[in-house]
């Protein structure tokens, strides 16, 4: 189960780290696409009337800053209060980094197959056109294409967020339907997209975190006995492509480990941090 962080304030809800990353992730979105350079520049943005310039200087909530840092965590009530559509309204397009089925699938609800199928449905329009059809048993009913190594190789090839969440979404209907073909190939699809999602511009600042988190459920099936199979975890910092990038990942992965407890081979770069 993901860890939860209290927050040292009173009255805050505690922090699910995989929302912490979802946070970030978005905020990061977010930038990009305003073209802003800072937090503080997003709030005078987005909330000028919060933004008081005083003889002491500037007085302001740093609400967006907290959204940075991933210290907060918006609250999706959709409404006026709600930071996640106020930034929408201004930059279309970001709201789906936040809303994105991979979250809840990192934090291991386990949807049955039809839900899952249900999911795939909410991605980009891309990524629909490559895996749902209207053509299949029931005329006009949208339903899952019958997936072969091409369909997987248009994921890649659009090389986007949307395709890595429908690679989790689709090895986790590989557990559903019992299918080592369909989890190969979703697996095989996980490992091409990592080193275009390490440069993308929107993932490369947090992708160590985004893969630590993704290879939990993207784990290879080996049948140790007829009828029995056990997973083997693939660690993604184990291929080559990202064997020259450790100096940057390394004291991100050295924080991640820490604040899970999991116990890790990278304190050496703790103090990097």
């Amino acid at each position: 189960m993901p860890k939860f962080l209290t927050s040292k304030k009173p009255g805050r809800p505690p922090r699910n780290l995989i929302d912490v990353l979802r946070t970030q992730l978005w905020f990061h979105v977010l930038k990009l696409r305003s073209g802003l350079p800072s937090a503080y520049a997003i709030e005078k943005a987005l909330e000028p009337h919060l933004v008081r310039i005083t003889a002491d200087g500037v007085n302001r909530p740093r609400k967006w800053d907290s959204y940075e840092h991933g210290t907060r965590v918006p609250k999706r009530s959709y409404d006026l209060s709600d930071a996640v559509d106020l930034a929408e309204r201004h930059y279309p397009g970001t709201a789906s980094w936040f809303d994105n089925p991979l979250w809840e699938i990192l934090k291991g609800t386990k949807p049955d197959r039809w839900e899952l199928q249900r999911l795939l449905q909410t991605l980009s329009p891309a990524v629909i056109d490559v895996l749902i059809t209207t053509e299949g048993a029931i005329k006009g009913q949208a339903e899952l294409v019958q997936l072969t190594h091409e369909h997987f190789d248009c994921l890649v090839a659009l090389g986007n967020f949307d395709a890595l969440a429908a690679v989790a979404i689709l090895t986790k209907l590989s557990e559903e339907t019992a299918s080592h073909e369909l989890r190969d190939m979703a697996l095989d699809c996980y490992a091409r997209l990592q080193p275009i999602l390490a440069d993308a511009p929107e993932t490369c600042a947090h992708y160590p975190e985004l893969f630590t988190y993704v290879d939990k459920v993207c784990q290879y099936w080996v049948m140790v006995s007829p009828g029995k199979r056990m997973n083997v975890h693939v660690f993604w910092h184990g291929q080559e492509w990202a064997s020259d990038r450790i100096s940057y990942f390394g004291p991100k992965l050295a924080l991640l480990y820490r604040a899970h407890e999991w116990g890790n081979g990278w304190e050496e770069w703790g103090n990097s941090t």
